[in-house]
């Protein structure tokens, strides 16, 4: 799912970007969200966490109405930014009219486009040059693997039924390897499918000292890779798109 922020004020250019990424509604579609869906009484945190915890990307068009909007500024960037530090969730912004984003939590992330020259300020052709690089950006995150970084040093045993690997279901099939430290060998642990997000791994064998470490990578491929038998994968299959490494400690 895409998050979208936006201010109501901007509406036009939430029109232009959803018409833009209509042929993204294999990954989820577009769900804008801005401070008029908020209903008298109601408790919107909530609602907000739900949004951002199945979302893979937060799309937010940038604007002096978006900086002076308190429910942006004070609810919604804070829990965009606070998802973004704690499960990677993809954040990309775009310029839609000049303003002093330098001054907001946005200034360490790059904007998708030439901040120099705002949506408002372009030509129709540059306008719908930049929502599609917008699109393309969320085509390449949806379609890359994401390990869940809670793996990160985590123990392990010998063998891990159905251990959770991915940040968020998987889009399309996505194989998993594992190597140990000092070794240039991968091992295929087998395929994640299509909403996936577990896959059962082995880390050595019961000789296995305990402190050894292994790292596990999760890729698209453009075919499954077929059983190897216990073999070391030899070279490693072309990948579409390759998840970062994550290391594991393996335990007794």
């Amino acid at each position: 799912m895409i998050f979208v922020a936006y201010s109501r004020q901007d509406k036009k250019w939430l029109d232009e970007l959803c018409t833009m990424a209509a042929p993204l509604k294999k990954y989820g579609g577009l769900r804008p969200y801005s401070d008029k869906d908020i209903k008298p009484g109601q408790d919107w945190r909530p609602e907000i966490d739900k949004f951002l915890g199945e979302a893979a990307v937060a799309v937010l068009l940038v604007s002096r109405h978006f900086l002076a909007s308190k429910f942006i500024m004070e609810v919604e960037l804070p829990a965009i930014l606070k998802a973004r530090k704690a499960r990677r969730l993809e954040v990309i912004w775009v310029l839609v009219s000049h303003c002093l984003w330098k001054e907001s939590d946005l200034e360490p992330i790059q904007a998708v486009s030439d901040t120099s020259i705002s949506l408002e300020d372009m030509s129709a052709g540059k306008q719908s040059g930049t929502l599609k690089a917008v699109c393309e950006q969320i085509k390449a995150v949806m379609e890359t693997p994401v390990l869940d970084p809670a793996l990160a040093g985590r123990s392990v045993a010998q063998r891990m039924q159905d251990l959770k690997l991915l940040a968020r279901p998987a889009i399309r099939r996505v194989e998993v390897f594992i190597r140990a430290d000092n070794s240039g060998d991968w091992y295929h642990q087998g395929g994640i499918p299509a909403g996936g997000k577990t896959c059962t791994c082995w880390f050595g064998t019961d000789k296995t000292p305990a402190g050894k470490g292994y790292h596990i990578i999760a890729m698209t491929t453009k075919s499954h890779v077929p059983h190897q038998g216990g073999k070391a994968t030899k070279p490693l299959p072309n990948f579409i798109k390759l998840a970062r490494e994550v290391r594991v400690i393996r335990r007794k």
